[in-house]
């Protein structure tokens, strides 16, 4: 109980040193916290539906199975305070143009280096080599090297195929 305690203050600490390093200070408080249940995401904002109810990032718990836990973390709060800052301002807060100019700006990952829980192939891109976890089997190229429509230049290929264990 204590240890989460210390994990949710110390993830307050960050989002108010992210607030005024990158947003200038400007975003209202909110609720933090961790969860067990995001499996395939390392993070999520969520926004309030009025007034009376305070906005919410919400960060995968699975990130303390990693060595660099607070890093990456530092990444996803980052990320997910842009749809915060976006949502704040009144504007579109999901992966826009306005998006990808504040989280460039700002030196944020757009990608979570978690493994979602389910996973059984691991792709890489031939280009310029960042993994994708997926469950089914198929074909896809990578969105950062071809853009929005499929290249097959950029083909993701197969590195591993990882069966689950069942209990």
């Amino acid at each position: 109980m204590k240890k989460d305690t210390e994990k949710l203050t110390t993830l307050y600490s960050l989002f108010w040193k992210l607030n005024y390093e990158f947003f200038g200070g400007i975003l209202p408080a909110i609720e933090l916290g961790f969860s067990n249940r995001l499996k395939t995401t390392g993070g999520m904002y969520f926004k309030s539906r009025t007034k009376k109810i305070i906005p919410k990032i919400q960060i995968s718990h699975r990130y303390f199975e990693m060595e660099s836990s607070w890093k990456e973390i530092h990444d996803t709060l980052g990320h997910e305070m842009v749809h915060y800052w976006l949502d704040f301002q009144g504007k579109p807060c999901g992966h826009n143009a306005l998006f990808h100019a504040k989280m460039q700006l700002c030196g944020f990952s757009r990608y979570s280096r978690l493994k979602p829980a389910h996973a059984h192939y691991v792709y890489a891109c031939p280009g310029c080599g960042i993994k994708y976890y997926r469950r089914k089997k198929g074909t896809w190229s990578c969105g950062p090297c071809s853009g929005k429509k499929f290249n097959p230049k950029f083909a993701l290929e197969i590195l591993s195929y990882e069966m689950q264990r069942l209990p």
